[in-house]
């Protein structure tokens, strides 16, 4: 016989005798499906609708009963159903004698759009109904559809009753995408053994969300998970953006719906919602509501209990039976063994972390009974776990086996470390699942750079970075660093030299370097320029960066000098040269001479004659007033490091009057002419005072510029100044005419003078 012909039989056997089906649907409202603008239900008369179920015929009206979707509950009456409505006052429970609403007198159980979240036991007792084969529908809304106003909405309430994802299913949130949106899509599951599309009670082209969530599947937690129909343009097939999905979770099926409207009939009670007649909005296909109907025939449930079967399955974990270690993101082989009396028909795998107290971490659901299943065991360490095996038979009775003591999963370890002069990131002991990859960078510190990388003991060169790749055993990685290399250039400043330790020609960045220095003979260390601020000696430096020093040495040793002439009882006339002679010696250079004379037998005042002279050994000098018999030359000789010594004459000699150009007589205030004049060395410049005072002597340029000068404080007569042709700043005068002036209390005078080259 034709498949359609067969369907379609099979529907009219269905309609025309729902007392031969037996089947019975339950409708919850126990979750606030009519809070707030809902009205989830299919009449307002619960538990039982009215008027009577057996007033329903072919023809009857879907309004027949008032309730949001009371079409729904029409209809499956029509097709061999008794269906009931479920309250708070009897509530949610699973093999509850007392309860008569209880869940195990139904084969189907429809959840429209719950506002309350559901009790541990009323979780394990919807569980544990679909488990033994009972079959769910669970209709959610759009995020925020909180019709209570109590934080949870309908979407976020299905996803708390399975958090672990056991039937397959996630609904989307905020912020998740495809929360809340209104699409009609025609992208549906193409296949033809897919139930919910297409089915005894029509081949669904499409379905019609009136702001609606999707869904995202898991089918590494439930293999069975199945998408019905997907948003527009969503691959076929696609674990996400799912608009209608169905799983298989024991023994039983559950098909989920991501929006109310498609069931809404139209007829709710005005004003408790926004109505869509969603159950006839695709016309002619009649697509939504056919979704639900074949989705209750395929979640249905299926057989009745064998009579008499009450021996449960024998099942034995053969591993891991205890002791293993498995390390995480390994393969592994969960093995078993499970006998029945008759037959076994599903296996539950789960695992345990606190050694057998809890099993809540599922590994698979409803599958054969294969004796093995291959696992990848997850990233989570631990010495506390244990295996369950719980295999069903056909009866619904269940028999568990377990491991028979705890297992470990741990991981396999990287221990990551650097030396001074550089990081390793990430660093310390890094624990790595089997299979998984690391990278490591490393990264040199300023003025370093990387050394050597040593994998497990091996070199792999200066690498920046080193990947383990599918990592299968423990490893360690170690970077060393070096600092970049520095030199250091010393030179010297007068006698002396510097000594470096470690005297190497460059230096590992941050090297000690000891620097000392050592003066020569007659010369003293001053201290250092160039690239440091201290002054130590010996000096230790960090090498931090490239440096250039200088060490500063200076000359202490003053001259040796000694007058040679005269040296005592010489006569020398004024007027006449003669040559004044010394010896100076310096441990490096006589830089000049300056010569003076003191006619008070070396007690002083001094009159310097010469000035900044080379050190020739001899000077002529014309001889001029005043005039002692108890004259003293003395020579100064200074080196370039202003070191200085004097010497004078042995013994006195004379300086006689013998000179012209100051009148005798009693002492006059006067100005002698400049002798010799011109002149091309020394000038001297006579005056006289008549009384005691204040003077100055001074040179002038032609433009009246004071060059040089002489002052003080002057007895009452005759007085003279060697001008030796220096200027105020050490030069000397170039070649010209100058005035000479005399300034006192008593007056001025002003004599002319012609310097020669």
């Amino acid at each position: 016989m034709p498949r359609h012909l067969a369907l379609a039989l099979l529907a009219l056997l269905l309609i025309v005798s729902p007392a031969a089906a037996q089947k019975k649907a339950l409708f919850d409202n126990t979750k606030g499906e009519t809070a707030g603008n809902a009205d989830w239900i299919i009449d307002d008369n619960e538990p039982v609708p009215s008027p009577a179920q057996s007033g329903i015929v072919p023809t009857t009206a879907e309004n027949y009963w008032t309730g949001g979707i009371s079409a729904f509950g029409v209809a499956l009456v029509k097709r061999g159903y008794t269906v009931h409505t479920l309250t708070t006052s009897y509530g949610i429970t699973y093999q509850n004698p007392s309860n008569q609403y209880d869940l195990s007198n139904y084969d189907l159980y429809v959840i429209a759009e719950p506002n309350i979240r559901f009790s541990a036991a009323e979780s394990t007792a919807i569980f544990n109904y679909v488990r033994d084969g009972g079959g769910l529908i669970l209709i959610v809304d759009h995020w925020n559809s909180d019709r209570n106003s109590d934080g949870y909405d309908s979407p976020a309430i299905a996803n708390l009753l399975d958090a672990q994802k056991l039937w397959g299913v996630h609904s989307a949130v905020s912020p998740e995408p495809n929360n809340w949106f209104n699409m009609t899509s025609t992208n549906v599951n193409t296949s033809p053994t897919d139930s919910i599309i297409t089915g005894p009670w029509g081949n669904a082209t499409g379905i019609a969300f009136h702001g609606g969530t999707t869904f995202v599947l898991y089918p590494a937690i439930n293999p069975t998970v199945t998408g019905d129909v997907w948003t527009t343009g969503t691959p076929q097939g696609s674990t996400s953006n799912a608009m209608v999905a169905h799983s298989v979770y024991g023994n039983g099926r559950v098909v989920f719906v991501g929006d109310s409207s498609p069931a809404d009939d139209g007829s709710a009670t005005p004003g408790n919602d926004n109505i869509f007649d969603g159950w006839n909005e695709l016309a002619g296909a009649k697509a939504d509501s056919a979704i639900f109907l074949n989705a209750t025939q395929w979640a249905t449930r299926r057989g009745a209990v064998i009579p008499g079967d009450t021996a449960p399955p024998v099942v034995t974990v053969t591993s891991p039976a205890g002791g293993e270690t498995w390390k995480a993101g390994s393969q592994h082989a969960i093995t078993w063994t499970a006998t029945d009396n008759v037959a076994i028909t599903t296996v539950d795998i789960a695992y345990s972390s606190d050694g057998g107290v809890n099993y809540t971490n599922v590994i698979a659901s409803g599958v054969a009974n294969s004796g093995t299943w291959n696992w990848t065991v997850p990233n989570a360490p631990g010495t506390a776990f244990r295996m369950r095996v719980i295999a069903r038979d056909a009866a619904f009775n269940s028999g568990t086996g377990t491991s028979a003591s705890n297992f470990t999963i741990d991981r396999w370890s990287i221990v990551a470390s650097a030396g001074p002069g550089g990081t390793i990131t990430p660093s310390g002991t890094l624990l790595q699942a089997q299979g998984s990859s690391r990278t490591f960078t490393i990264t040199a510190s300023a003025n370093h750079h990387i050394a050597n990388v040593l994998v497990n003991g091996a070199s792999v060169g200066a690498v920046p970075s080193y990947t383990f790749s599918a990592i299968a055993a423990n490893h360690t990685i170690a970077a060393s660093f070096e600092g970049d290399a520095r030199t250091l250039t010393v030179s010297t400043s007068g006698a002396g030299s510097v000594g470096k330790s470690p005297d190497l020609a460059s230096y590992a960045y941050g090297a000690l370097v000891t620097l000392t220095a050592t003066p020569g003979s007659g010369w003293a260390f001053t201290g250092w320029t160039g690239d440091t601020t201290a002054s130590t000696n010996p000096l230790a430096l960090a090498m931090l960066a490239n440096r250039t020093l200088v060490a500063h040495f200076a000359d202490v040793t003053a001259p040796a000098v000694s007058v040679l002439a005269p040296n005592g009882g010489e006569v020398w006339n004024g007027g006449e040269t003669h040559s004044i002679q010394w010896s100076a010696a310096d441990n490096a250079s006589v830089d000049s001479v300056d010569i003076h004379v003191s006619v008070n037998g070396g007690a002083g005042p001094w009159v310097e004659i010469a000035h900044g002279l080379a050190n020739s050994g001899s000077w002529s000098w014309l001889v001029q007033p005043p005039f002692s018999t108890g004259a003293v030359i003395r020579v100064t000789a200074r080196d370039a490091a202003a070191n200085a010594a004097a010497d004078t004459s042995d013994a006195h000699f004379e300086v006689r009057d013998n000179t012209a150009g100051v009148e005798d007589g009693p002492p006059a205030f006067a100005l002698s002419r400049p002798t010799p004049n011109p002149s091309g060395g020394a000038a001297l410049l006579s005056f006289s005072l008549s009384r005691a005072g204040s003077a100055r002597i001074e040179v002038l340029d032609p433009s009246g510029r004071r060059i040089a000068r002489m002052q003080g404080e002057f007895a009452a007569g005759r007085h003279s100044w060697s001008w030796d042709g220096h200027l105020a700043d050490g030069s000397r005068a170039r070649a010209g005419l100058y005035f000479v002036r005399l300034l006192s209390a008593e007056g001025h005078r002003t004599q002319r003078m012609v310097r020669l080259d």
